[in-house]
């Protein structure tokens, strides 16, 4: 039997156990019950013994039939606007495709990027840098700038399966992540942060404050480090087929225009949506449902339900539902308030203060996912900072640090995008992501400490 079916027995057991086990005391039967579900759902997750539709099913089914959580709350996922954001850029992303569109950029792509597979890796992370501090969507970097990527896997000549085709796949998902955490307005995560800390403590993070904080280190190490860890896991050389599709200098399409011209608008709506208060989420619907129209669109309606996978949306509803059920439950508080009267905050030394606030983020995140991991941390952190010492704002800060070290795709909604629109297998996700998680914990989160010290962020 292979390891992951053996995890996912013993998930699937733990969890069934901790449902009808009877609860300690200080304990709620209902936090039990959410977390023997959670339990055996992250099992399914992490390991992917069965399609991830089916875990998402299952998860949905006990939630209800054990009443861990109302209907409304269970399928909250599916009133996410990560989800409808995703539906709209799968249709923008056929169209990228059926097009030509896509090709073309992506020939752009090859000439800037050469033919070396650690420049192109190095500039598809750069490139979602950049985008990041113009779109303050994650998963709408993602929609978009996937379907480019993959198209320039195929000039490059990187089949499916191939390690180039999943080291460029990666850059794309986890470089609209990671070096991004250290820009406030673009992550989810970021905003729940900084709303939460000023709703509940009433602390504001600045632009330039969280920016100073966190590029130097995490956002530097991420930029950096994420190209040469792609290409140590996923070693490939450029195998250049694109003589077999369109070159760039064709004339263009009347559909590559009126896409381009949608892309456009699409990309200035989510740029400035601080402006005019429309959810990229609707955003990224209307470009997707225009896309699909007669006349104006640039493809037949009828193509786009036979090319699209429902089933990892279903997925990205579930992800998002548990979080919002762990929160609504109180397990997440449970499980932060055991933890902490575990530590011996107090005793410990600076270095060791540290990473222990951020080892709680780390164990939190894994059961609330990255969207609902900052509001439970946020409403904590009080007493965090009295057993430290620390001021309450660098305890909140600790966040951000521990959002770096993701080991499981399920755990951010931009990754679960990749996922869905690339097909990548989760265990490709996985091989690059606890090998980073552990070089990020022993290379990156000391120097962001000796780096917060010579701020005067932490107390000598």
């Amino acid at each position: 039997m292979k390891i992951t079916s053996c995890l996912a027995w013993a998930a699937a057991f733990a969890g069934i156990t901790v449902v009808f086990l009877p609860p300690p005391v200080g304990v709620e039967p209902l936090v039990m019950r959410t977390a023997g579900i959670v339990m055996l759902t992250i099992g399914l997750f992490a390991t992917a013994v069965i399609p991830e539709f089916l875990s998402a099913l299952i998860f949905f089914f006990l939630c209800i039939i054990l009443a861990v959580a109302p209907p409304d709350v269970v399928f909250s996922g599916f009133f996410s606007g990560a989800v409808w954001l995703v539906i709209g850029g799968l249709i923008i992303g056929i169209g990228i495709e059926s097009s030509g569109l896509g090709v073309r950029i992506a020939s752009t792509l090859e000439r800037i990027f050469g033919q070396s597979y650690f420049r192109v890796v190095t500039g598809i992370v750069l490139l979602m840098l950049v985008l990041a501090f113009l779109m303050p969507s994650a998963v709408g970097r993602v929609t978009i700038m996937l379907p480019v990527v993959l198209a320039l896997a195929d000039r490059l000549g990187f089949e499916a399966g191939s390690n180039g085709r999943a080291g460029l796949t990666l850059a794309v998902g986890m470089g609209t992540l990671v070096p991004p955490f250290s820009i406030l307005p673009a992550n989810v995560p970021n905003v729940v942060l900084s709303g939460a800390a000023e709703a509940v403590h009433g602390i504001q993070f600045s632009y330039t404050d969280w920016l100073i904080l966190h590029f130097p280190i995490s956002g530097v190490f991420g930029l950096f480090g994420l190209p040469i860890a792609i290409c140590i896991l996923f070693p490939q050389k450029v195998i250049n087929c694109s003589k077999i599709i369109i070159d760039c200098r064709k004339p263009w399409s009347f559909n590559e225009k009126k896409l381009l011209v949608l892309l456009v608008i699409t990309l200035s709506l989510w740029a400035t949506d601080n402006l005019h208060g429309i959810s990229p989420a609707w955003i990224s619907l209307g470009a997707g449902i225009i896309c699909a129209l007669p006349i104006v669109g640039i493809l037949p309606a009828n193509q786009v339900l036979p090319k699209m996978n429902f089933g990892p949306i279903i997925f990205l509803a579930a992800v998002v539902g548990m979080g919002t059920v762990v929160t609504q439950s109180g397990l997440g508080e449970n499980i932060a308030q055991i933890l902490i009267a575990k530590m011996d905050l107090a005793a410990e030394s600076g270095l060791q203060k540290f990473v222990s606030v951020i080892g709680l983020g780390w164990i939190l995140q894994l059961v609330t996912t990255l969207p609902g991991q900052p509001a439970i941390m946020t409403a904590i952190s009080e007493p965090i900072a009295i057993a430290t010492g620390w001021p309450l704002s660098t305890v909140l800060m600790t966040q951000v640090s521990a959002w770096a070290l993701l080991i499981f795709p399920y755990q951010a909604p931009p990754l679960v995008a990749t996922r869905v629109i690339s097909g990548l297998p989760i265990s490709k996700f996985i091989r690059l992501m606890i090998p980073f998680a552990l070089f990020g914990a022993f290379i990156s989160l000391p120097l962001q400490y000796l780096w917060w010290k010579f701020l005067g962020y932490i107390p000598s």
